[in-house]
């Protein structure tokens, strides 16, 4: 019952839900969405590699998950590991990998399957079935990095081994036969062979090794895979922050932080504990630093882009185009600084082997379809068109192919500078002409993998850094008009009536700013549609053609495109794409022409 002049009106008094609209209200639900998003990602990132729970017994590694071993963290701790035990100089030689690896990952970890039979006939197998892939997490780690191990290793080792072998048959005479074998294989030629170091190991640059070596000093690569998710959890909280300040407010940290969270290629990176989350707290931080006139403070944050190369050369396209030339030299002078800064310890051969293991990996990238699938640069879209990937790698690059994709890398790069310095307006650090910019730079970085889409938010953030412009909706009437005559007569279209009724119904329609609805389509596709796996196939019957086989028997083939919503396509680069021509032609229409008053 409601006291007397309390509430009149009311069931439940105001008191108890008036609250619900306040301003704190609001600000506290969003913190606590964002905050409840952030834990359920970090949760997920600590289980997504554990066994799965009807895993048999035999199959389940004694460390409950395998994330650590993956070569996105792995690699990545092992070259902060070999600093820390002073190998600093042998960053990519394999021989002192293959040491450090086999001793950081020890088989004890492994599965059952894996430490008893991994290295017998399979036909010898009693655990696991005889077509099992059963590799020690060494050896896996090993074959992901670049190079190869020279023959002559095993020629070496056959030797070492050789008097540990005993004839069948008890006959001294043999043994020392097959000793004497194998000891005159070893020629002077080999030995030198195999002192001479194998090159080979992870893409990174030695910058990215120091950068890594405290991470190292946990003993525990797994341990140190968590420490490591943990600390991307908080550079998105921490980017969240930077996303305010860039928009003086307008857009909360909790709003910011939420997004982030969202945004494509956080969660593989928390999952993978990958390092998109650390580039983009680089990336905004450097230009929010910018944007309050702090040039060159905000250029030595970008230039720790010094441990990714790509993303550096990339994103250096905006301080370029926009002639913030103080900001170019303190990127330049930090990113050379923190490279000299390494000379004493890893020495000028070790960045000369860095830049043979990046050739490598470069080819490989052109024709390996893991990585082309994987990636999301748009370089590797005609390689998805148009590469026949039964043939052998060394078979799939084609100058074609090869024309084609630079010619789109050029186009996008050509067209960004173009349109950028004949119509943007390079004093705003915000807004749709540093958007257009950024978006560019983006599309433009040589290679870059699914789960450094998160990259693209950076373009997000310039571009609704005012987001009161994007956030308003137009309305349209929808009104059916008769025709007077069954037939229609003439070239023109009938026209809405002059005059409605106010009080009868009304059909509306409503359309949102491109930008926002890229957004928000970006957001949906992350985290709802990438996950259901949808596949579609086209088959394009007007080019069917028939066939003959060996036997004479006929059939028929259809050109077909097959499309899923996995990680295997760059949906996200297709949306990025849009934002960037939305962008452009903003600024051709005039976004950021200045006005003249009349005088």
């Amino acid at each position: 019952m409601l006291q007397a002049g309390e509430n009149i009106g009311y069931v439940i008094p105001q008191r108890f839900w008036a609250w619900i609209g306040t301003r704190r209200a609001v600000a506290v639900l969003l913190w606590l969405t964002a905050i409840g998003v952030g834990v359920f990602f970090l949760w997920h990132a600590f289980v997504w590699y554990n066994d799965p729970r009807r895993t048999p017994e035999e199959h389940r590694r004694a460390d409950g998950n395998g994330g650590h071993v993956q070569i996105d963290f792995g690699g990545q701790w092992v070259m902060g590991r070999m600093v820390v035990l002073g190998h600093a100089d042998e960053l990519y030689h394999r021989q002192r990998q293959w040491e450090v690896v086999r001793a950081s990952f020890p088989v004890e970890a492994e599965s059952p399957a894996v430490r008893l039979e991994s290295g017998i006939p399979k036909t010898a197998r009693i655990i696991a079935k005889p077509d099992a892939d059963l590799h020690h997490d060494s050896d896996n780690l090993m074959s992901w990095f670049m190079g190869r191990d020279p023959d002559e290793w095993k020629i070496i080792g056959g030797a070492s081994v050789a008097p540990l072998g005993v004839d069948p048959f008890g006959n001294p005479f043999v043994t020392a036969a097959l000793v004497q074998a194998s000891a005159d294989q070893v020629t002077p030629e080999i030995e030198a062979k195999v002192k001479e170091p194998a090159i080979g190991g992870p893409l990174y640059p030695p910058v990215h090794a120091f950068l890594y070596a405290p991470l190292a000093l946990i003993e525990s690569s797994q341990l140190a895979y968590h420490v490591f998710q943990v600390i991307g959890v908080l550079m998105v909280v921490v980017t969240g922050l930077g996303v305010k300040v860039l928009s003086k407010g307008r857009v909360p940290w909790s709003v910011a932080t939420l997004v982030l969270f969202l945004f494509p290629g956080t969660r593989g990176g928390l999952d993978l504990a990958q390092n998109p989350t650390v580039s983009l707290a680089i990336v905004v931080w450097g230009w929010t630093l910018a944007s309050r006139g702090y040039f060159v403070a905000g250029g030595m944050v970008w230039g720790l882009f010094a441990f990714k190369p790509v993303w550096g050369l990339a994103f250096f396209l905006v301080p370029v185009l926009t002639r913030r030339w103080r900001f170019c030299a303190a990127m330049v002078f930090t990113g050379c600084g923190l490279a000299a800064a390494t000379l004493p310890f890893v020495g000028l051969r070790t960045w000369l082997e860095w830049l043979a293991v990046g050739r490598e990996a470069a080819a490989l990238y052109n024709v390996n379809l893991n990585w082309i699938n994987l990636s999301r640069d748009v370089q590797s879209i005609p390689r998805r068109i148009l590469h026949d990937f039964s043939l052998p790698e060394s078979e799939r690059d084609k100058p074609l192919t090869m024309a084609l994709a630079w010619t789109l890398w050029g186009l996008l790069l050509g067209t960004t500078a173009t349109v950028y310095l004949r119509f943007g307006d390079r004093k705003r650090l915000t807004g749709v002409g540093i958007a257009f910019l950024f978006f560019g730079a983006y599309l433009t970085c040589y290679r870059f993998m699914y789960y450094d889409t998160l990259l693209g938010a950076m373009g997000c953030a310039v571009l609704f850094a005012d987001p009161s412009r994007f956030l308003r909706t137009r309305v349209f009437d929808l009104r059916l008009v008769p025709q007077s005559t069954p037939f229609a007569t003439g070239r023109g279209l009938p026209s809405l009536a002059s005059s409605s009724d106010v009080l009868g119904p009304r059909l509306m329609g409503y359309v949102c700013s491109f930008p926002l609805t890229m957004l928000v389509l970006l957001l949906l596709y992350e985290n709802t549609v990438s996950g259901m796996h949808l596949e579609a196939t086209f088959a394009y019957g007007y080019f069917a053609r028939v066939t003959t086989g060996a036997g004479g028997a006929t059939g028929v083939v259809m050109p077909k495109v097959q499309l899923d919503t996995g990680v295997n396509y760059p949906w996200e680069t297709a949306m990025v794409f849009l934002l960037w021509l939305w962008c452009g032609w903003a600024l051709i229409r005039g976004e950021e022409r200045p006005t003249v008053s009349p005088s």
